[in-house]
């Protein structure tokens, strides 16, 4: 009775006042999951833009200029129109896809806003700029360069970071830096220590905070693309701006934490994406063979660690991280030629085995689908095999990278099978094979089809596997190289209790006259 009171009571309130309730309900994930589903009038409300989940979801200020533009987009009324139509709440991969659909979105139109920002701003600096004599330029200059060395002791941040916008915009003072190391500050120290460091921090660090300081960067840079060049030096050597930027987006580390498992402060992970979108337009702008930037797969995958994420995070992170990936290699700024090529797997199959250690099945799919030339090569399907089964959530991952029929259509060209078969894997065994029938006539380097391997190769238990691959059309009559066919081999004396096992089960069945053995399970319904 109290249930249903209290349920009554609930839907009766105001559609203000369940906003108010919902949002503090917990995450936008977790709000979707508890209450989308539970009635279309709940559903509009979910979707509706005064409760701006969506704009939450993607740590966007509410006043922020792109809103209105975000819930005008298509992209925001699809994704409205999907989750106010959701029939239940069990449907996570539909609201995940839902909510990753969003993320795609921002990055694409940061990374497009960013080109308007360099475009625009670029041309009013060097309209401003080349009006300067001389001697006030070596004046701007020599303030701007002197406020900027203000940052490094953390005194009046607020008001050198406004000043330094004002000398670059309004006066048109550009900043030089040594790369020396022996330097004590530059442009790559600033970044480093005044954003990049709170991205493990447990302190309040504000989203307009962390926004400020990439604003001051991205004018900064305007004055000079050179600031790109600078480096931070420390103990293991130095370390390019753009390296400072991947470690702390894949690896989500501060480079000096000392903790492995640092929380992620997500506010400061949102900026440090919108800093690296507009360094990569100015790579674009300039000529990019001029600078040292991270342009391949491997050095960038390898980065990537597991973290504590809430689901929010999870999502906004994972797909921001595969975004600038896809955008990289669309600008022809990331390429996979550098180390990997067609005479060596090696680096590709440590850099996969290392994904399905933590975990990450949409790199791995992105990794195939932008370049599967590059696993044409020998396999050491043992180790995948191994890497894929040592747990339940790397196992259901490998059902879900067979699931996508590209991949696995490539995994079954290998010699997959014959290691699924060793490992006894019939699960495995029996979705590859349903995906790829053909490969019952697969056949190992002794001429053995994949009944005739399990039979003479395989130890334990196999009558299982015998009947499925019997049932999936393997020629009971081939020969091996040793002219084996499946009859001889149930006959050795490694194989009694397989037959015993099958003549059990009535798989096979003996002639008392003859003493002849014949295979009753292809005649059964």
């Amino acid at each position: 009775m109290a249930s249903s009171l209290s349920s009554t009571t609930f839907e009766t309130l105001p559609d203000e006042i369940l906003m108010i309730i919902l949002r503090y309900s917990g995450n936008v994930y977790t709000i979707f999951r508890t209450f989308s589903g539970l009635n279309q009038r709940l559903n509009n409300i979910l979707v509706d833009r005064h409760l701006h989940l969506f704009t939450d979801f993607l740590y966007m200020n509410i006043g922020d200029t792109s809103v209105d533009e975000y819930y005008n987009s298509v992209v925001f009324h699809d994704v409205s129109q999907q989750l106010s139509s959701l029939k239940t709440t069990k449907n996570d991969q539909q609201l995940r896809q839902c909510l990753q659909s969003l993320v795609t979105f921002h990055v694409k139109q940061m990374f497009n806003r960013s080109k308007d920002q360099l475009q625009s701003n670029i041309e009013q600096f060097q309209s401003i700029r080349k009006h300067l004599s001389d001697t006030e330029i070596d004046d701007l200059d020599k303030k701007l360069e002197k406020t900027f060395m203000g940052l490094n002791e953390y005194f009046q941040l607020s008001k050198n970071i406004k000043r330094i916008e004002f000398l670059v915009l309004v006066k048109g003072a550009r900043l030089k830096c040594d790369d020396s190391d022996q330097v004590e500050f530059n442009f790559a120290k600033a970044v480093h220590r005044l954003l990049l460091a709170n991205i493990n921090s447990t302190q309040s660090v504000t989203h307009r905070f962390s926004n400020s300081l990439v604003r001051m960067f991205k004018i900064l840079l305007i004055s000079n693309p050179d600031l790109l060049k600078n480096r931070e030096y420390n103990g293991y050597g130095a370390a390019t701006l753009d390296y400072l930027l991947f470690y702390a987006i894949y690896h989500l580390q501060y480079i000096y934490a000392q903790s492995s498992h640092a929380r992620i402060n997500i506010q400061c992970y949102q900026a440090v994406v919108n800093f690296l979108l507009f360094v990569i337009q100015c790579l674009k702008h300039i000529s990019i063979e001029n600078f040292r930037i991270i342009n391949s797969f491997s050095k960038i995958l390898k980065m990537l660690m597991p973290a504590q994420l809430n689901p929010d995070q999870e999502i906004f992170i994972h797909t921001s991280q595969l975004e600038i990936l896809k955008i990289m290699m669309n600008e022809n700024i990331l390429t996979e030629t550098e180390e990997w090529d067609d005479d060596d797997s090696l680096l590709l199959q440590q850099v996969l085995i290392h994904l399905i250690k933590i975990e990450r099945l949409e790199m791995i799919l992105f990794i195939y689908h932008h370049s599967q030339h590059l696993f044409q090569n020998s396999w050491d399907n043992r180790r995948l095999v191994s890497d894929m089964t040592g747990n339940l959530k790397r196992r259901q991952l490998f059902h879900r990278l067979l699931d996508d029929k590209s991949f696995g259509m490539w995994l079954a060209s290998t010699d997959l099978l014959f290691v699924l078969l060793q490992k006894k894997e019939c699960k495995f065994v029996k979705k590859i094979i349903k995906l790829a029938p053909l490969l019952v006539h697969q056949f190992d380097k002794d001429d053995n089809d994949p009944l005739l391997y399990v039979c003479l190769k395989v130890r334990g238990c196999r009558h299982r596997l015998v009947e499925f691959l019997i049932k999936m059309g393997c020629n009971l009559q081939i020969r091996n190289s040793n002219n084996q066919n499946f009859i001889d081999a149930l006959q050795l004396k490694r194989n009694k209790k397989l037959l015993e096992n099958l003549i059990q089960r009535e798989t096979i069945q003996i002639d008392h006259v003859s003493g002849e053995m014949a295979v009753a399970l292809a005649n059964r319904s």
